[in-house]
């Protein structure tokens, strides 16, 4: 069992028979929850979304029918949740991210596609570039990689635990600066004048 809560939106929980989805519902407000089961409380709707498996949900509905906010379905193999009620249109979800929020494993090698809920750390690739995300956020046609630094970086995976210019980096990352070793507090690309023990805010010393 699980207990979703997302900011601004209705508690939901679900239960699974190992990843069979049994059931899920819209809890009352108010409404106490006792139960032996785990329950696990996440704000993020992509988290949700990704839990469940498609093949247990119902179809996205044809065009003109009414959809209701929060409501999850399947389409083309993967799980979308509806962001704001609204009648079907022809559009396929994955160009209107207003309107839908598109679940995909987060696995490397993935290509960057419009309607997208991404984290910090996700990595995907745009025309042939590998990015890795800096900001939470849901893509957009019009914030592709490129055009948005604030949100993404060319990603070169770390080959040497030696820090380098020119790197994303994330929470956790350990590397070696002139012998002793950083491990990375904040997600960042480093830049010449950003070494470990210059930016302590960035690198904690090991």
């Amino acid at each position: 069992m699980s207990l979703t809560t997302t900011t601004d939106r209705p508690k939901m929980v679900a239960v699974f028979a190992g990843s069979e989805l049994i059931f899920s519902q819209e809890l009352p407000a108010g409404n106490y929850l006792a139960t032996s089961h785990t329950v696990i409380s996440d704000e993020d709707e992509n988290a949700f979304v990704g839990a469940l498996d498609p093949a247990d949900l119902d179809p996205l509905p044809v065009q003109g029918t009414w959809l209701e906010k929060d409501a999850i379905y399947s389409y083309e193999g993967a799980a979308l949740m509806v962001r704001q009620s609204h009648y079907r249109t022809e559009h396929n979800p994955a160009d209107v991210p207003a309107l839908f929020i598109v679940y995909r494993e987060d696995v490397e090698g993935l290509d960057w596609i419009v309607g997208e809920s991404v984290s910090v750390g996700t990595v995907r690739v745009y025309d042939g570039v590998t990015y890795r995300c800096l900001q939470a956020h849901v893509t957009q046609s019009d914030w592709a990689p490129p055009a948005v630094p604030a949100l993404w970086a060319v990603y070169n995976p770390v080959t040497t635990d030696e820090w380098a210019p020119g790197v994303a980096y994330t929470i956790g990352d350990i590397v070696t600066y002139d012998g002793p070793e950083y491990e990375c507090r904040q997600s960042h690309t480093s830049q010449v004048g950003w070494e470990p023990p210059n930016v302590l805010a960035l690198w904690l010393p090991l």
